[in-house]
């Protein structure tokens, strides 16, 4: 099965790896209080908020695979 949309978030951020990194530690943040980057309902799915967010460019993976950077 193919998912187009994943595939187009690998190339974003630049593999599969990166953008795992990049979600899990977006949100951990989230987790931990820290504002959505993107309008909608409230809401406590975290992983579709980063998601989103990548989306709209709001966020990325710094070059040292460990910092989210805002944009």
């Amino acid at each position: 099965m193919e998912y187009p949309e994943l595939e187009e978030m690998y190339k974003k951020c630049g593999g599969k790896y990166r953008l795992t990194v990049l979600l899990q530690r977006r949100v951990n943040e989230l987790v931990r209080g820290a504002p959505k980057l993107v309008p909608g309902e409230q809401t406590k799915d975290f992983i579709g908020i980063a998601m989103e967010e990548l989306r709209r460019g709001k966020i990325a993976l710094a070059e040292d695979n460990e910092t989210v950077v805002k944009n």
